[in-house]
């Protein structure tokens, strides 16, 4: 087809070629090139087919002429090992024919390079090996034509064949140089067809150094700077495909470390300069072993005399251009990090590199912004200080430090100032001109460089948080708030470690005692809100020691609740606040009343919205919590529900009125504030219990919970659930009614969220198959039961059983468990905590639901035969269970009853579980589907028969060929034999992978 879609008959002769090729090429439009490939393809592998291709070269246009090379590129990865020596012969003197008169005559890049390629697919296709490619093209080139490889000496010297060649003809063999390493190195060396080309390169590779060192050698002039930049390029090719081929063979790498020095007087030329860094570059960060010690040294010298002034000057200009000069010492400093670190000494080692990185941080410019360098020196300091720490760990505490670690520490001190400065954010001229890209890499620096003073702070500790306090008083005092936002920024990313090490207090005591909090609390100030911000985070990050230092908590929870009131602040202080207050409970009780007063104030601002409500909310009833005795909770408590009823009333009327969006919002936004109370009021799971707690119910004693003024609060806990009489079928009041149910279930004593279990039935008998997250109230659901299963639990048999019929009527109307996968697995889920305390309710005599069992069952039964992983999994759990059920917690009817239900079921659960094996189930699901089938083998004597009966039934699917009768024996003996051991796994995924062909054999 043509690029209008017309059909184009394949060619039939040169000129026809030519036509087409005239016809439908477009200059670099990569569709019209395969759809000429795809017809040149048609050209037969013979006598005549390569004739047409070899004439085609002979072409006048210059785009045939390329499509003349790609053809034979093209046979020859079809057909070019099928040749024999003979035409293979007569392929490669055509192919250099051509190359060497196109050449001569000065041929465009495009069509010499493409050559050049197929020159190289002809050395990776032919039968026949071509010894000395390079040593053969370059002799033909020197003598005018293709010289046939019997006719010149193979031991002849390179350089001698090289003599007198153009720079276009040296250009050309540096092309097919580095195209032949390149491809050769993409073969694997391993297989035997491959290891000849791949040993037969260590030859190739003599001639190649010596044509990029003749490269090198030519003499300083524009003239040859092309010629030297292919040397570059090919050089660097060579190396990389030595770096996997050669690691064993330093006799092979010595022919390419001899060039280096050549190579590097590259780096001297400006004209080459850029070339030569990215090489160099490159070599240093993906192949540092190449370089011997005394190349490092030579690097050395040249970045120091030579690269250092370019690099400072480009710094101080913001120039751009000196973007390579700064990648070459971070990469030359990475390859050297044990010299850099440990010899402090070594001028050109040590000191220009750590110099040139601390310069690279002082130029002027914002990371992500103008400063690009910035941004990659971190990957080096990085490097630095990883060799610091494992040096620091791996030595013995009683060895005494290395004499270097009192300079690296001057270092990593002067590293902290400067990534601090570096980290300061842009005025609101400067930041209101970045693009979002530029936003976001700035953001990326402050996260990469925080990262990083976490590594440092492993090594240097309490004194790096000195310098970090003191950087932020320091600055603080001048007013400097960027510079108090950078490093309070810093210090918020060491909170975990710092508030782990005790020391600490004291440094921290001189940041908290400042009037930093005074300060930014003060609004009549003109503190960036971005500085205000960080300092919030700050409060959260540290709760813990402002939890032991309550002196400090006025001005932060003073400061916290004026940014609440601060469009731009509100989420972050609301966050802070629920953190702060969260940890620091049980000293802000005396706070209680003036937060809950600061909370009605809050309300009628334009900050309070959904998110910062249910923060704060659950923030005070974190206080709330701490009061004693319990009834000292009520009041406050009321207060809290008072402000969820109003959002509760406020949705019904919106209801009611037909505006049925901000009635979504707003009883959703009830609920999710009630379970945020629920969640504050839990008790925190490291606060130790006081056995002498006169305020904790003895043993037989009621709870205040329990008490009319107690069951008051409840009472009003559970109105607030009246908003789902108008939002029912909403799925985030769902699940936040979910929220608040589970709020109560995590306490291990009364309290005001742990509702009665008929709160969680009633809510669960009001949904229909229907309801939005039914799969999350099915998940409470199972929840409840799980905690009244405990053994110091009340059991709630009453519930429950309205919960099975609840379940029971679910399954019912959805009749497969296919109809909503997610719904199914979660009623069988249900089924599942059944097991073992309540399995009566299922399985007893007197059960309610002892007609609707079969369905039930059936139901599970096709869960596993199905296609949906989840309900195939929680039903494969319940038969688990009933099949092995605990021997002294069911009573004997019921135990009875379970055992008759596995015997008249056993049958078909075998068959269901040999069919998933047999390859219908999934491979991830058969770990899953070994814990049925090892139930039935260990506990029913009759396992054998019904597993026999199953592989030799009509319905066992249909399968390789390789798996019969005798291969299903062996598996059944097998599954038999181990008896549940955890070696079944094996044997059903190597009896699956034959049944689903995937194994060669299986049984022999």
């Amino acid at each position: 087809m043509n690029g209008t879609g017309t059909s184009v008959a394949a060619p039939q002769s040169i000129e026809e070629v030519e036509q087409l090729v005239k016809r439908l090429y477009l200059p670099g439009s990569p569709r019209v090139i395969i759809q000429i490939n795809d017809q040149l393809q048609q050209l037969q592998l013979s006598a005549q087919g390569w004739q047409i291709a070899d004439a085609l070269l002979a072409s006048s246009d210059r785009n045939v002429r390329f499509f003349a090379a790609l053809t034979f590129t093209v046979k020859l990865n079809n057909d070019g090992a099928t040749l024999d020596a003979e035409t293979a012969q007569s392929v490669q003197i055509r192919l250099i024919s051509w190359l060497v008169r196109l050449v001569r005559d000065g041929e465009s890049a495009l069509v010499t390079k493409k050559l050049c390629s197929t020159l190289t697919t002809y050395y990776l296709r032919s039968p026949v090996l071509w010894k000395r490619p390079l040593l053969h093209i370059a002799s033909s080139m020197q003598s005018g034509d293709t010289l046939p490889e019997a006719s010149f000496e193979m031991g002849r010297a390179m350089v001698d064949a090289l003599h007198g060649l153009s720079n276009d003809q040296i250009v050309v063999l540096l092309w097919f140089s580095g195209t032949l390493a390149d491809e050769v190195g993409r073969m694997e060396n391993n297989t035997p067809g491959h290891a000849q080309l791949h040993t037969q390169m260590e030859v190739i590779v003599q001639d190649a150094s010596t044509l990029i060192a003749t490269a090198f050698s030519r003499s300083a002039d524009d003239a040859n700077a092309g010629v030297k930049a292919e040397a570059l390029k090919s050089f660097l090719t060579w190396v990389n495909y030595a770096q996997p081929v050669w690691p064993r063979k330093p006799e092979s790498l010595e022919y390419l470390r001899q060039l280096v020095p050549a190579a590097s007087q590259c780096l001297l030329d400006r004209t080459l300069q850029r070339d030569a860094l990215d090489v160099f570059r490159d070599i240093l960060e993906s192949y540092t072993s190449f370089f011997q010690p005394q190349h490092m040294q030579l690097l050395a010298h040249i970045v120091t005399e030579h690269i250092q002034p370019v690099l400072l000057q480009a710094l101080q200009d913001k120039d751009p251009e000196g973007l390579p000069y700064g990648q070459m010492v971070i990469a030359f400093g990475d390859a050297n990090i044990q010299q850099v670190v440990e010899q402090p000494d070594n001028a050109e080692r040590c000191g220009t590199i750590i110099k040139l990185h601390f310069d690279i941080l002082k130029a002027p410019g914002y990371p992500g912004d103008e400063d690009e360098l910035s941004v990659q020196s971190i990957e080096f300091w990085n490097t630095y200080v990883e060799y610091v720490n494992d040096i620091t760990f791996s030595k013995d505490s009683d060895d005494p430090d290395p004499p270097w670690f009192e300079y690296a520490r001057s270092v990593l001190m002067q590293l902290v100032e400067l990534l601090w400065a570096k980290m300061w954010t842009p005025p609101n001229e400067v930041a209101k001109e970045w693009t979002d890209a530029e936003s976001e890499a700035f953001r990326e620096f402050r996260l990469d460089a925080t990262d990083l003073m976490l590594s440092i702070y492993v090594f240097r500790g309490k004194d790096m948080l000195r310098q970090l306090v003191e950087l932020t008083l320091h600055s603080l005092e001048a007013k400097q708030w960027r510079a108090v936002e950078a490093a309070l920024f810093c210090l918020n990313a060491l909170a975990d470690n710092v508030l782990e090490d005790e020391p600490s207090e004291p440094i921290l005591a001189t940041l908290f005692g400042s009037s930093l909090f005074r300060d930014v609390a003060d609004f009549s100030l003109n503190i960036p809100s971005q500085a205000r911000r960080t300092a919030i985070d700050i409060l959260g990050s540290y709760g813990q020691y402002i939890e032991r230092h309550a002196e400090y908590l006025p001005d932060t929870v003073r400061f916290l609740f004026a940014s609440l009131e601060t469009v731009q602040l509100a989420n972050t202080a609301a966050k802070s606040i629920a953190s702060l207050c969260s940890t620091c409970r049980v000293s802000l009780t005396s706070e209680l009343d003036g937060f809950l007063q600061q909370y009605q104030r809050f309300l009628g601002g334009p900050t309070s919205d959904p998110y910062t409500k249910e923060k704060v909310l659950g923030a005070i009833a974190a206080i709330v919590q701490a009061l004693r005795p319990e009834s000292a909770k009520v009041q406050p408590l009321l207060a809290l529900l008072q402000n969820v009823e109003k959002d509760v009333q406020i949705a019904k009327q919106c209801a009611a009125d037909g505006e049925a969006e901000m009635a979504e919002t707003m009883g959703v936004t009830a609920l999710t504030c009630l379970a945020s109370i629920g969640k504050g009021l839990q008790v925190p799971e490291d606060i130790p219990i006081d056995i002498y707690d006169e305020d904790e119910p003895q043993p037989g004693q009621p709870s205040f919970w329990d008490s009319q003024e107690g069951q008051a609060v409840q009472q009003r806990i559970m109105g607030c659930f009246s908003v789902l009489q108008v939002l029912g079928n909403n799925g985030d009041a769902i699940e936040a009614a979910c929220l608040v149910l589970k709020s109560g279930f995590a306490e291990v004593e009364p309290g005001p969220f742990v509702l009665p279990p008929s709160v969680t039935v009633s809510f669960l008998q009001q949904c229909s198959i229907n309801t939005p997250q039914l799969e999350s109230v099915l998940a409470t659901t199972c929840i409840l039961i799980t905690q009244h299963s405990k053994s110091n639990s009340k059991r709630i048999d009453h519930e429950v059983d309205a919960i099975c019929q609840q379940v029971a009527n679910f399954i019912q109307q959805l009749g497969r468990p296919s109809t909503d996968p997610g719904v199914a697995q979660s009623c069988i889920d249900v089924l599942c905590r059944l097991m073992p305390h309540y399995a009566h309710i299922l399985f007893g005599e007197a059960s309610a639901l002892s007609s609707r069992l079969q369905p039930l069952l059936d139901f599970t039964m096709q869960a596993i035969d199905g296609q949906d992983p989840f309900p195939k999994r929680s039903a494969q759990d319940l038969w688990t269970k009933l099949i092995k059920p605990p021997s002294t917690t069911l009573p004997d009817d019921v135990r009875a009853r379970v055992n008759q239900i596995v015997t008249v079921y056993g049958p078909q659960l075998a068959q269901t579980l040999i069919r998933q094996i047999g390859g219908l189930g999934q491979r991830s699901e058969l770990d899953y589907l070994c814990e049925p089938l090892k139930a039935l083998v260990t506990n029913q004597p009759a396992a054998k028969q019904w597993l026999e009966a199953a592989l030799f039934s009509e319905a066992f699917p249909r399968v390789s060929a390789e798996v019969g009768d005798a291969q299903k024996r062996r598996f059944l003996q097998q599954i038999v034999g181990l008896r549940g051991d955890r070696k079944t796994k094996d044997v059903v995924k190597e009896f699956y992978a034959a049944c689903r062909g995937t194994v060669v054999s299986y049984g022999s």
